[in-house]
């Protein structure tokens, strides 16, 4: 059977066709003649993710990217499916989690299974929990913002202090703080002048000093011999006489105390005439009649004294 010029130049097209969709998956990582398990994960955020990049199990590579399908929700937020193919032959948990992450600083972003435990185990068409890792220079970003704003703050700080440093130093102020320093230089100057006379008082002796001290040294001696005199005046005297004289005096105020407690509850001559009010007018009548009868006395004597030479008495 011969086959035509145009039959050959058809099928020479067809395996040229199939060849090239062949050669494309391939350098997509994909292969034709395995079947893989399909699972999804939803991401807010795939920044710097695309299709064909590598799914890794603990640093193998397992499987692929396969599609980003973005998702608008009814409050208008977006989400992003990622579609990944999984080798077959890798069985996992379906508590695993599917993370974007970037290995290093110049390789662009992957994704990774990061294994759990634990029954049930994924299906091909589960969805799993995604995770999202920020790449080393985001995360330095992300540390370097408040760092900034921080630094901001300070500047803004140094700034005012600067500004009010500057309203410290005008004119008016320098002048000031110049003459408070002067004054300054001439005190110190003032204290020097008086240390280096104390000085030359202390090292010439100067008589005057001198007689100052002695008289000092001379009140301390008389004070120390006051305070020696005292002392033994205080040690000779008799303790137990004294306690006794003081006991007596004690006993005596009591008796004085019973005397006044006495009168004051009217008895003896002395309560009773503090207390009897009839005893005591009776005392001050008799008293009264007792002066009229002395001064009458003293004006009429011969009516109550009578003398004769004879021994007669005559009535007047």
């Amino acid at each position: 059977m011969k086959f035509t010029k145009e039959i050959k130049a058809g099928l020479i097209a067809l395996l040229a066709i199939i060849g090239f969709v062949i050669l494309f998956q391939f350098m997509k990582g994909k292969s034709l003649f395995t079947t893989d398990n399909i699972f999804y994960a939803k991401f807010d955020n795939v920044e710097g993710l695309s299709a064909s990049n590598p799914v890794s199990i603990n640093g193998l590579k397992v499987g692929q990217v396969d599609k980003i399908i973005p998702q608008t929700e009814a409050d208008g937020k977006i989400h992003f499916v990622v579609k990944v193919t999984v080798d077959e032959n890798f069985e996992f948990s379906k508590q695993s989690t599917l993370e974007i992450f970037e290995p290093g600083l110049m390789s662009g972003k992957q994704m990774r299974i990061n294994l759990s435990y634990g029954n049930p185990m994924a299906k091909d068409g589960d969805t799993l929990k995604g995770a999202f890792t920020l790449s080393m220079l985001n995360n330095i970003s992300s540390q370097v913002g408040p760092v900034k704003d921080q630094l901001q703050i300070v500047l803004r700080r140094v700034d005012s202090l600067t500004t009010n440093a500057n309203q410290i130093l005008n004119d008016q102020n320098k002048a000031e703080i110049k003459s408070l320093l002067i004054n300054l230089n001439k005190t110190v100057a003032s204290f020097e002048g008086t240390s280096k006379q104390t000085n030359a008082l202390l090292a010439n002796s100067d008589p005057k000093i001198q007689k100052v001290l002695d008289n000092a040294n001379q009140v301390t001696i008389s004070a120390r011999n006051a305070i020696d005199k005292y002392g033994k005046v205080a040690e000779e005297v008799d303790v137990k006489s004294l306690n006794n004289t003081i006991e007596k005096l004690s006993v005596t105020t009591d008796k004085l105390n019973n005397v006044i407690s006495g009168v004051q509850n009217g008895e003896g001559s002395l309560g009773k005439l503090t207390k009897d009010d009839q005893l005591y007018n009776n005392l001050n009548t008799a008293s009264d009649n007792l002066n009229k009868l002395i001064e009458d006395l003293k004006a009429n004597p011969k009516r109550y004294l009578n003398f004769s030479v004879f021994g007669k008495n005559t009535k007047d």
